[in-house]
């Protein structure tokens, strides 16, 4: 006997609920054969393994601090003694070096300079100049433009007339001419600590300095302090074209993942879950940051630290166990014919994965639609949100997408995951169709894998179909037999529960909405949906599965291979 699901068009109203869930699965108990996730974790080395270093090895990569550092008006590196140099052709070579007991304090540099003519090689002997210069009563500084090039600037930020002021008192001076004057190009930064100063000029060679720390911490890392957070590798601070500042942690590969693994996927799920994790991590970040570290003062990154890429948090954030699988998959990566892909991945399906083109409209063989029946214990629950008719129609308004007075919201087309692929939206003035990606920022939702319901369905009606007949039955008054083979009522479920079918989960709600202009968006999952289910990776891990054959299970036709 099959369960259909009773069809619904229904409408839609927003404010943000999470309610309690009651996951049903029909499932088997686990074969005596298979060990726990629990066991898998403990029979491991959870202890830090060192990292092979060879010449693939030494991949380093740009990774935007967004989260904590991006449109900052100053940043401070606590780290105490620094060095400064910059990354040609992904070779970086340390120039100079400076030693500060509070820390230095990075600023975007504004107003306007003269330029001495003469350049220098060297920062000492700049620093030098500067200082000679400086005597005349004007502010000078040092100033880096690029490897083995320095200039000294005169100026700052100060009225015209006082800058024309400065300027009658060097003009002649010293034997020394002057460039000039320069605008702010939106590319300088100020560097400040304990009797140093330094100008960064980004703009000249389009190159900005890359810092590293000197010393170690007990350890044996060095790492960058930046208060909050701390980094392995060397960081880049600069405005990028901005007025504000932006950082950017350059890093190994492999020392990137040790700040990825742990804050994509909880540390104590079972190692094979984590090596996924590593490995579809490595491909995705590789395949994104096009391999390329050198020193770039007109594109930041192409990788963020945060969900919209991959979630970094550097190196507080370690963890033994995620460094132990990023040591057993060192080098590895997702390959499709040969192929690195890019592995994309979220924390949850809500039952089954979505295909490529239903999500970014390009059709990929290796990222179709998969029936995930191992995600028993997912991440994120089903989830509620609430909007009212005047809620869609101000969000609607705040998209350039008004349609008047809101009279009718439902899906227009769905996938073969039953996610919204489009959904319709008609008013006074019109209908408009909003599609998945959009929809899903527009309206703040954990996933496009919902449903629509208003006052008048009934939300948790079925049909049951048998070899004769056919009858619509009310689940609420049916009892279930969960995976643990505990019998329970529906009736004692407060909000929702899920059905497991042959190829999909399904959510079912006990009540409606009240009044009809209030819509309940109902769904599961948790992101695109596309390739690895991570909460998927934890159920195929905790039943025995390697992390090949997890990788195997989310990307049709794809391997396993060092990159």
């Amino acid at each position: 006997m099959t369960i259909e699901k009773y069809r619904r068009r229904s409408l839609l109203h927003i404010k943000l609920s999470y309610i309690g869930f009651f996951l049903i699965i029909f499932i088997s108990i686990l074969p005596s054969g298979q060990v726990s996730a629990q066991n898998l974790l403990n029979n491991q080395v959870l202890s830090t393994v060192p990292l092979v270093t060879n010449k693939k090895d030494m991949t380093d990569i740009r990774v935007g601090l967004h989260e904590k550092y991006e449109g900052n008006s100053s940043i401070k590196i606590q780290t105490t003694e620094i060095a400064l140099g910059y990354c040609i052709k992904d070779k970086y070579l340390s120039e100079v070096s400076f030693q500060s007991r509070n820390g230095f304090i990075f600023q975007p540099a504004k107003g306007n300079y003269y330029v001495l003519s003469k350049s220098f090689s060297t920062y000492e002997e700049a620093k030098q100049v500067a200082d000679k210069i400086a005597m005349l009563g004007v502010p000078t500084v040092p100033t880096a433009i690029y490897r083995n090039h320095y200039r000294v600037y005169v100026g700052g930020d100060m009225s015209s007339s006082s800058f024309s002021e400065m300027y009658q008192k060097i003009k002649g001076k010293l034997g020394y001419t002057y460039l000039g004057p320069v605008k702010n190009n939106k590319h300088r930064v100020l560097m400040s600590g304990d009797g140093v100063q330094l100008l960064i000029d980004g703009g000249i060679e389009n190159a900005y300095p890359q810092i590293k720390a000197i010393s170690k911490n007990s350890k044996n890392v060095s790492l960058i302090d930046l208060g909050e957070r701390s980094y392995r590798g060397r960081l880049e601070i600069g405005c990028y074209g901005k007025t504000s500042l932006t950082a950017v942690n350059i890093i190994n590969i492999e020392s990137y993942l040790l700040g990825v693994v742990p804050c994509e996927m909880v540390s104590s799920w079972p190692i094979e879950s984590l090596k996924t994790q590593a490995v579809c991590a490595r491909s995705y970040a590789l395949t994104k940051t096009d391999y390329t570290a050198d020193s770039n003062a007109k594109k930041a990154y192409s990788i963020e630290d945060t969900q919209t890429n991959q979630v970094y948090r550097g190196y507080g954030y370690e963890t033994k166990q995620a460094t132990a699988a990023v040591a057993a998959t060192q080098g590895e990566v997702v390959k499709y014919q040969g192929k690195m892909i890019t592995s994309y991945y979220s924390s949850t399906s809500g039952g089954r994965t979505e295909a490529s083109e239903d999500v970014w409209g390009s059709k990929l063989p290796y990222l179709r639609s998969v029936v995930d029946t191992y995600e028993k214990i997912p991440e994120k629950g089903p989830w509620i949100k609430e909007f009212t008719k005047s809620d869609i129609q101000t969000i609607l308004e705040r998209n350039d997408k008004s349609v008047g007075n809101i009279k009718k919201v439902s899906p227009s087309i769905l996938t073969a995951s039953s996610r919204v692929y489009s959904l319709k939206v008609t008013g006074t003035q019109g209908s408009t169709l909003i599609s998945t990606n959009s929809l899903r920022s527009m309206f703040s939702l954990p996933s496009t894998k919902f449903k629509i319901i208003n006052y008048q369905d009934q939300p948790d009606v079925v049909t049951v179909k048998g070899s004769q007949s056919s009858k619509t039955i009310s689940l609420k008054n049916s009892y279930v037999i969960s995976a643990n083979s505990q019998v329970s009522s529906l009736n004692n479920v407060k909000e929702q529960y899920i059905v497991k079918s042959a190829d999909n989960l399904t959510n079912f709600l006990k009540n409606a909405p009240n009044n009809s202009n209030t819509y309940y968006f109902a769904g599961m999952g948790f992101g695109h949906g596309v390739g690895m289910s991570q909460s998927g990776a934890r159920g195929m891990a905790s039943e025995g599965f390697r992390y090949t054959e997890i990788i195997a299970f989310y990307y049709n036709g794809c391997v396993v291979g060092q990159y």
